[in-house]
């Protein structure tokens, strides 16, 4: 099978671990699935108008095609030219995979919103067929007043002309579904690299217990000054614990508010971290915490399962069709009354959790050879 992948989010040198979750679903595929990522993308240190630069990895090939920066200093002209000038590179890059890969049996698009604009007129014009797996919160209730007018149009009618979609949870669907998507739906889940994300031997004799987080830090969605603020009421009561934060971009307020409210003893920020090392902390980790706002299925929840390390989080998105009582504990977005009171009985009782029952859940359900299989068989219905 010849795929052509379309990211609408996907890493670049600026921000390597931008969509990294669609990067590892193509990573899973079996090997008869020929598959090149095609990008484009804004490179200021370009000192021509474009270059083409071809990344053969183990599973696919990326095509990046970089093109420079218009110097042009009305901003509306210059938001113009740049979408005419993406457009018309990636039909070149069109041209450039068919001639040196392959002609694509069908496009899969990753995230509708903006590639999804791309896939549908080559739909249209060329006859791809098209799959879309989707990853967004735009669908979620709590965004309903950005996802409105001509943004909503687009995207619900990117929706409705791929020949399948494959949410990453039921309540993604739903709420898909509630925004005028009338289409076949595949749930299916974020995938894990089970190889990388591996079950350590529980350290129950440590004076403080340590406690994982990772995100974006972005606080209308992850809700992190929410946390802060149960943490420092925790300290208050018991001293016998630590929260390690693995964060994507710079976070100096949250920083400065940790050293202004005696916090800097109990939480500790380690910045971006290669993927071994997001599986060492892992590793090292009691239990992870995510309080945030909204999710879809958040592949730190997953990564976390797969190295048997249960889990306490808001019941928001898809996290309650995977975070069972045997797996972790649910609180309800911004409840730090809540969050306080889990906290506290997850300190005295994450050693009585299942390890080994919920890493063997992460391989059945989210593993690569698990995914990847259920992602070929809609490539196969194609």
């Amino acid at each position: 099978m010849n795929v052509l992948h379309l990211l609408s989010w996907f890493p670049s040198p600026d921000d390597p671990t931008l969509g990294n979750f669609c990067i590892r679903q193509i990573e899973s595929l079996p090997e008869d699935c020929h598959s090149v990522i095609l990008s484009v993308y804004d490179d200021p240190k370009l000192d021509r108008d474009m270059a083409v630069e071809t990344i053969k990895e183990e599973r696919y090939t990326h095509v990046q095609i970089h093109i420079r920066t218009p110097k042009i200093p009305v901003e509306g002209l210059r938001k113009l030219w740049r979408k005419w000038r993406i457009y018309r590179t990636y039909q070149y890059g069109l041209k450039y995979v068919c001639a040196k890969f392959f002609t694509p049996d069908f496009i899969h698009l990753h995230v509708a919103y903006p590639l999804g604009r791309i896939a549908l007129r080559w739909h249209k014009r060329f006859k791809f067929p098209y799959l879309m797996t989707e990853h967004w919160t735009i669908y979620q209730p709590q965004n309903d007043a950005l996802f409105k007018g001509k943004l909503r149009r687009r995207v619900v009618n990117i929706a409705n002309n791929a020949e399948v979609i494959l949410p990453v949870s039921d309540d993604l669907r739903r709420n898909m579904e509630r925004h005028g998507v009338k289409n076949r739906f595949e749930v299916i889940y974020n995938v894990v690299n089970t190889d990388r994300f591996t079950l350590a031997p529980l350290q129950v004799d440590r004076p403080r217990k340590q406690m994982l987080h990772i995100s974006t830090l972005r606080d209308e969605a992850k809700n992190f000054s929410g946390l802060l603020r149960t943490l420092e009421r925790l300290k208050e009561i018991r001293t016998d614990f630590q929260l390690h934060v693995i964060h994507d971009y710079q976070a100096p307020d949250f920083e400065e508010y940790v050293r202004q409210h005696g916090l800097s003893d109990f939480v500790v920020f380690h910045g971006r971290q290669t993927p071994q090392g997001v599986a060492d902390f892992f590793a090292k980790s009691d239990f992870f915490v995510l309080f945030s706002n909204f999710e879809n299925l958040p592949c730190v929840i997953v990564e976390s399962f797969a190295s048997g390390v249960p889990v306490l989080s808001t019941n928001v998105g898809g996290i309650a069709e995977i975070v069972t009582p045997e797996r972790g504990l649910l609180v309800s977005s911004g409840d730090e009354n809540a969050l306080l009171e889990k906290l506290q009985y997850m300190l005295d009782h994450f050693a009585e959790y299942d390890r080994e029952s919920i890493r063997q859940y992460a391989v059945e359900t989210f593993s690569m050879k698990q995914i990847g299989s259920q992602i070929y068989e809609q490539y196969r219905s194609l």
